[in-house]
């Protein structure tokens, strides 16, 4: 059982490119990169939108919709893998192609 108080999520107000609305909050590809490379189960569950709770059964029946791991008795979350889900992954550069004209003067 975790002792009260030992809550280590972190919400995204603390970070300056989000903004609260409605009283929920919403959270942005830069403010969940903010996170570092994991983050906690508390968290993503906020990122994903769903309560702390349903995450914590989702998980136990390993259906949690990202991939995470366990260390001791922590979950982890990789912050690539939410942004994967939410399809907020950055898409690679477009290709570059030459452009040729054919319009030559006589």
């Amino acid at each position: 059982m975790r002792p009260s108080g030992d809550n280590h999520s972190v919400s995204p107000q603390q970070f300056p490119n989000s903004t609260p609305t409605d009283s929920q909050n919403v959270w942005t590809a830069e403010s969940i990169r903010a996170l570092g490379v994991s983050t906690d189960l508390a968290t993503a569950a906020s990122v994903l939108g769903m309560s702390r709770s349903t995450a914590y059964k989702l998980i136990r029946r390993n259906a949690f919709p990202v991939p995470h791991f366990r260390v001791g008795a922590h979950y982890r979350i990789p912050t690539a893998s939410l942004l994967a889900a939410l399809h907020l992954l950055d898409s690679p550069a477009p290709r570059e192609i030459p452009i040729t004209t054919t319009d030559t003067p006589p």
